[in-house]
């Protein structure tokens, strides 16, 4: 139970949980002596608490609170027995009445498991999982990135605060000057930044589903709304749509080249249309070098344009959370201020700087990649059953017939090949495949194979 006083006069309320509603129900209640007591219907505001809280009583007492507070406590040690009410009370506190009420109610992001977990899903031994689900690069991190982390001796040492090397090493991998470049833990971190800067309660942001989820979690998290517009059918912009929400009021729009999952690309035209929008246009380029297309020359023309990369994709380090984003001087003053002051660890700074150092070795990975995703594109276009999307980026997605989407998800897995299925309306009859290695990728034809029954061999 919890005793609070109400914001308005000296009334309180009484919240009866399930440990109590067996002994103190409504009409107990309501017939415990006090002067006035009426039962207000009180809506509880949390639905995933409602099962809690069966029941909110308000009591508005006619004299002063202590007179009734102790009536109350004194009926209620009657009934309970030796029960202390008002003890109980001051001793717990409902915590998620202090909790912000949107957030009380956030869903996760569907984020993707780890292999230890995927390997006992399929009751394997860990390296045997093909793991084609969560677009990393399996060539792995350079191995300059192993030896620079080995060799480092200052661990102990918090990192540059203002990430002055990194930000130089950035400017002149991307062609620009350091004042333009912020780095964050992984590109969604600098998502989280831009929204945090530009979005209040209940300010709109603007995306083209289906797209990236990331920005639909952050903006609810900073109380924001998210706008969805929906793309063609064939997952081209309707930015005649998009122009009609930003003129009723929007402060961001995300848009995504190559984008997940669908690997289409926005053309350079196109972002600039939105640019004379009035508000602040965010292209994520997270897999920029496989689709050797971006707009960030864009950005020294364009105070409200923002280019997000990561290094998860080219460079083979999703697990060491390193990305940066390419922006108007003022708005990366701003972010290098509300940022947490050390959000990149000295790890991801000397493996980002090994990373660029062996760009050629990475950039010729790249290259394999692709040539991979075109090859496996052709393969998988030979089951009938499904009807691959062309991609720009290091991932296919697939279209099944109506309703197949997770069956097929199921049986690949149960084969220890784990691939991405989204159980949204929009993309219930498709399934994301990874590119990995060419063996990962023979792999995955042959289960097709064994799976749908169709298709010819490939990697002949």
């Amino acid at each position: 139970m919890a005793l609070r006083t109400a914001c308005k006069t000296d009334a309180y309320c009484v919240v009866l949980t399930q440990e109590f509603c067996y002994k103190c129900n409504a009409s107990e209640i309501a017939s415990m002596a006090l002067e006035t007591a009426e039962w207000c219907n009180y809506q509880v505001p949390f639905r995933s608490n409602a099962s809690l809280y069966p029941g909110m009583f308000l009591f508005t007492p006619v004299q002063k609170l202590g007179r009734h507070a102790a009536s109350f406590k004194g009926i209620l040690k009657k009934t309970l027995g030796s029960y202390n009410l008002l003890t109980r009370m001051n001793e717990r506190t409902d915590i998620r009445r202090l909790m912000r009420p949107h957030l009380v109610e956030a869903e996760p992001y569907a984020a993707i498991d780890p292999p230890e977990v995927l390997a006992r899903m399929a009751g394997i031994p860990e390296e045997q999982i093909i793991k084609l689900d969560g677009n990393e690069n399996l060539y792995g991190a350079s191995p300059g990135v192993q030896q620079a982390l080995a060799s480092c001796r200052t661990y102990h040492i918090y990192p540059d605060p203002q990430q002055r090397r990194v930000r130089h090493a950035l400017a002149e991998y991307a062609g620009t000057t350091p004042d333009r470049v912020v780095a964050g833990a992984g590109s969604d971190e600098l998502i989280d930044l831009l929204l945090r800067l530009f979005v209040g309660p209940g300010d709109r942001v603007i995306q083209s589903v289906p797209t990236f989820a990331m920005y639909a979690t952050f903006t609810h998290l900073v109380g924001g709304t998210m706008v969805s517009v929906p793309r063609d059918e064939t997952f081209d912009l309707d930015l005649e749509a998009i122009g009609r929400e930003a003129r009723q009021g929007a402060k961001v729009l995300f848009l995504t080249s190559p984008n997940n999952p669908t690997g289409n690309l926005v053309s350079q035209e196109t972002v600039q249309e939105s640019l004379k929008m009035g508000l602040v246009v965010v292209v994520d380029e997270a897999y920029y070098e496989f689709a050797g297309s971006t707009v960030a020359s864009l950005v020294p023309e364009h105070n409200n344009l923002v280019v997000l990369r990561s290094f998860s994709k080219w460079a083979g380090l999703a697990g060491l959370r390193i990305g940066y984003g390419l922006m108007d001087p003022a708005v990366a003053e701003r972010l290098l201020v509300i940022k947490p002051p050390y959000n990149i660890t000295v790890a991801s700074e000397i493996a980002l700087l090994a990373s660029l150092q062996d760009r050629e070795l990475l950039l010729s990975r790249v290259k394999s990649l692709v040539e991979e995703r075109d090859r496996l594109f052709v393969e998988l276009g030979r089951f009938p059953q499904l009807t691959p999307v062309p991609s720009s980026a290091n991932f296919i997605l697939c279209r099944l017939r109506q309703g197949k989407g997770r069956s097929l998800y199921g049986e690949l897995a149960r084969r220890g090949i784990f691939v991405r299925y989204y159980d949204t309306p929009l993309l219930r009859d498709y399934i994301r495949v990874s590119v990995g290695l060419a063996h990962h990728n023979r792999a995955l034809v042959s289960a097709l194979q064994a799976i749908l029954g169709e298709g010819e061999t490939a990697h002949d």
